[in-house]
Parts: structure tokens; C-alpha cells; sequence
């Protein structure tokens, strides 16, 4: 990514955000020998620091730079900073720091960063352990064992063509092989391997067709589906285990912080004295 480009992304991602700003979690602390400063505009300086609140902010808007070193993207960040330091020292010349309508969003920015840290906090206060403990063995006890079944296939576009495949596998003719040189679908090059799936992961045809199997067995007959003709090889099946505690444990967090916010938003509505009006101020 050029220093121009990453420049006019970031300078892209400002104005489409209207005023940005990262996420709540904080850019990791520096020791002092490891936080130099890196420009100084104007007897201001920059840290690296700096550099690092900017690529976190500005990752949220342009994700192929949050996945980059900040090395890599040191001298185009290092422009970004540099112009907002001069931005900033005109805009206060100017008097903008006194403006109305600056005053206004200014004072929306913090309302909504207050917003944001009251909710992170009261979230991260019920989401304990013991409690992603106990969503997680709910989880598990509500949620039955699926039987899974390893498969490949053999995608056709006609019955004669899946016909001709079925009797050469039955020659002896190796699946995978046919599969690379046959097949018309996307797992083609791959041999026609599907891996693991449940019966609920596939077209109704396709699953019925793949769990009446044994492992080894390939199909007699050619499946037909809203994809075309299949030939199909069953080479395992198991019972799919549940995830892991801590496999599950951000999708559960995820889900445990939105039933929090509700529950917080419920709490403070509770408390509080609401009256709402029509749209046109009237009384409804």
C-alpha cells in the first residue's frame, strides 16, 4: 500500500465517518524508551504511540490496514498525522474550536463515547466466567448430538454423463481422480471432497441420499438436485462432538453482551420518567 494511497484512505475513512474514533479497548501502553517521538510539527510532537490509536482507529474503516505491522505502513501513517497536526493548528487559528455547529458535534461525539463506556462497563461486569460456564453447559445440554457424514462427489450436468462415472468407479476407477478430471462443482479440484457436514448443511436430496449410506459405499444411482447429477462417496461417519468451552467461548460472550444491553437498557427505562410526543411535538 503506497504512503498516497494509505493517506487518502485514512483521510477517506475521517470524512465518511464524519468524526472517527476507536473502539473503547485501548491501544496497548508503551514504555517510555519504547514510545519515541517520531515528528514534531510546529515545537508538537508525535509518538508512536500516536502512530499505533491511529492504525487502530483507522483499521475500523479500511480492515486490510488493521492486518498490517505497523512498520509496513509507518511512513504513510507518519503524512496522516503530520496533516492532522496541521489541520488542527489552522482549524483553532481560524476560531473553528469557537464555532457553533464544531461545539455541537463535539459535544454528540462525547455523549456517545459516554454512551459507549457506561454500556462496555456494565457488560463486562455480568459477563464472568462462571456465567459463560453456565450458558455454555446450556448450550451443550439443549443442543442434541448430530451425526455427521464425510463425503465426496461427482457434480454432472446429465444423467447419462453421472451413469458413465458410476460404472467406472465400479471398474475400479479411482473416485478422487474422477472427481478432479469430471466434475463440474467448486470441490472438483480438491478430488470432490466435501469433508464433514450434518444432514441440515445439505439440499434435502443430496442429505437424504448421503446419510442412507455406509462408509465406502458410492452411490447405485445418479442424485439429481437443483445443481444437477451427483455421484456420491460416503468415506466416514461420527457423531459430531460439541464445541469446546473455550471454542464457544466469544460466541457466547457475543451473545451474553447483547441479552446485557438489553437487560441495562430495560433497567435504566425502568428507573426512569419517559414521556413521548407525536412526531409534530403533539401529545399522542
Amino acid at each position: 500500500m503506497s504512503h498516497a494511497v494509505l493517506r487518502h484512505a485514512a483521510l477517506a475513512a475521517l470524512v465518511a465517518a464524519g468524526i472517527g474514533f476507536a473502539s473503547l479497548s485501548s491501544v496497548p501502553a508503551l514504555a517510555a524508551d519504547a514510545d519515541p517521538v517520531v515528528a514534531v510539527v510546529n515545537g508538537e510532537k508525535i509518538k508512536r504511540s500516536d502512530l499505533e490509536a491511529m492504525k487502530a482507529r483507522v483499521g475500523q474503516q479500511v480492515p486490510q490496514l488493521a492486518m498490517m505491522p505497523l512498520e509496513a505502513v509507518y511512513e504513510g501513517l507518519l503524512d496522516r498525522a503530520i496533516d492532522q497536526k496541521l489541520l488542527t493548528s489552522a482549524g483553532k487559528k481560524a476560531g473553528l474550536e469557537k464555532d457553533p455547529e464544531v461545539i455541537k458535534q463535539l459535544e454528540q461525539v462525547r455523549q456517545e463515547l459516554v454512551q459507549r463506556a457506561f454500556l462496555q462497563r456494565a457488560v463486562e461486569k455480568t459477563l464472568t466466567d462462571a456465567k459463560l460456564k453456565e450458558a455454555y453447559d446450556r448450550m451443550v445440554k439443549d443442543t442434541p448430538p448430530e451425526e455427521e457424514v464425510k463425503a465426496r462427489h461427482i457434480l454432472l450436468e446429465d444423467e447419462d454423463a453421472a451413469k458413465a462415472v458410476i460404472a467406472e468407479v465400479k471398474k475400479g476407477a479411482d473416485f478422487a481422480k474422477l472427481a478432479e478430471e469430471k466434475s463440474t462443482g467448486p470441490s472438483g479440484p480438491q478430488g470432490g471432497d466435501l469433508g464433514w457436514f450434518t444432514k441440515g448443511t445439505m439440499v434435502p436430496e443430496f442429505a437424504e441420499a448421503a446419510f442412507a449410506m455406509k462408509p465406502g459405499e458410492v452411490t447405485e444411482t445418479p442424485i439429481k438436485t437443483q445443481f444437477g447429477w451427483h455421484v456420491i462417496k460416503v468415506e466416514d461417519r461420527r457423531t459430531a462432538e460439541p464445541p469446546t468451552f473455550e471454542d464457544a467461548k466469544e460466541d457466547l460472550r457475543a451473545q451474553l453482551a447483547e441479552d446485557a444491553v438489553t437487560e441495562v437498557l430495560a433497567g435504566l427505562r425502568k428507573d426512569a420518567k419517559v414521556e413521548t410526543f407525536a412526531l409534530d411535538g403533539t401529545k399522542k
